[in-house]
C-alpha cells in the first residue's frame, strides 16, 4: 500500500485539485448547504496536505478542527 502512494503521489494530487475545483463549481451552483460542507472537508484535505502548509495555516486548521467538534 506505502509503495503503490509513493509512487502514485502526483496522480493523486492531481485528482484532489480537479474534485476540489469541480466541486466548489458545483457546490457553488447549487442552491442547498449540504454540498457546501461536503466540499468544505474535501479542501480541508487539500490544504492540510498543500504545499503552502504553513504554521499560521495549520494553526488555522487546528481551531477550526476543534470548533467543529
Amino acid at each position: 500500500m506505502i509503495d503503490f502512494i509513493l509512487e502514485n503521489w502526483e496522480g493523486f494530487f492531481k485528482w484532489l485539485g480537479v474534485v476540489v475545483s469541480v466541486g466548489t463549481l458545483v457546490a457553488g451552483a447549487t442552491p442547498t448547504t449540504k454540498d457546501d460542507s461536503i466540499i468544505g472537508k474535501v479542501k480541508k484535505v487539500a490544504d492540510y496536505v498543500s504545499v503552502v502548509n504553513t504554521a499560521e495555516n495549520r494553526a488555522k486548521l487546528e481551531k477550526y478542527a476543534k470548533k467543529g467538534k
